[in-house]
C-alpha cells in the first residue's frame, strides 16, 4: 500500500461555508461528487461570499454514507436563503495533504489518509469537518491542479 504524509500542519481559523449540501454514499462518490459540483457551479454567486476559494467539506459520516458541502465561504449565514445548505467550521489544528493527480482520484487520497495514514500516525481525528480547499492552484476546467485536503486532528 502507498504511504501517505501530511504535507503540513496548521491551526486554522474559524469558517462559516455555504452551498449545495447533500448525503453520499461511499460506493457512488465518483459520480456522485462530481454532479453535486456542476449544481453548486450553477448556482453563481452567493450572498454574503468571500473570496473566490470553494470547499468540499465533509461531515456527518456513518459507515455506509457522508454528508458533502460544496461550498464557499460567507461572512454571516442571516443573507442566505432557507434552501442553502450551511456548516460551521470551527479554529482547528490540521494535519493538511495535498492532492496533485487528477480530480477523479481523490478518493484514492481521502482512503489513503483513513486507512493507512491515521492508523500508523498516533494521531486522534477531531470530531469536526474535514475538507478539501480548490483555490487558484486548482483547475475546474481540466480536473488539474493542487487540492489541498484539511483532515482536523487533536493537537
Amino acid at each position: 500500500m502507498k504511504r501517505i504524509e501530511p504535507d503540513r500542519y496548521e491551526i486554522r481559523r474559524a469558517m462559516l461555508l455555504a452551498g449545495l449540501r447533500q448525503s453520499h454514499s461511499f460506493t457512488s462518490v465518483s459520480e456522485t461528487i462530481p454532479e453535486q459540483w456542476q449544481q453548486f457551479k450553477a448556482l453563481g454567486n452567493i450572498n454574503g461570499q468571500v473570496g473566490s476559494t470553494a470547499f468540499g467539506a465533509v461531515c456527518g459520516s456513518t459507515v455506509n454514507r457522508f454528508e458533502y458541502l460544496a461550498g464557499i465561504e460567507v461572512e454571516s449565514f442571516s443573507v442566505l436563503s432557507a434552501d442553502m445548505g450551511r456548516m460551521r467550521v470551527p479554529e482547528q489544528y490540521y494535519a493538511v495533504f495535498q492532492h496533485r493527480d487528477h480530480i477523479s482520484t481523490i478518493p484514492k487520497t481521502w482512503e489513503l489518509i483513513f486507512n493507512e495514514w491515521l492508523p500508523r500516525s498516533g494521531t486522534q481525528p477531531a470530531e469536526t469537518p474535514c475538507f478539501e480547499l480548490y483555490d487558484e492552484r486548482f483547475n475546474p476546467k481540466t480536473g488539474l491542479g493542487i487540492v489541498e485536503i484539511y483532515f482536523p486532528i487533536l493537537h
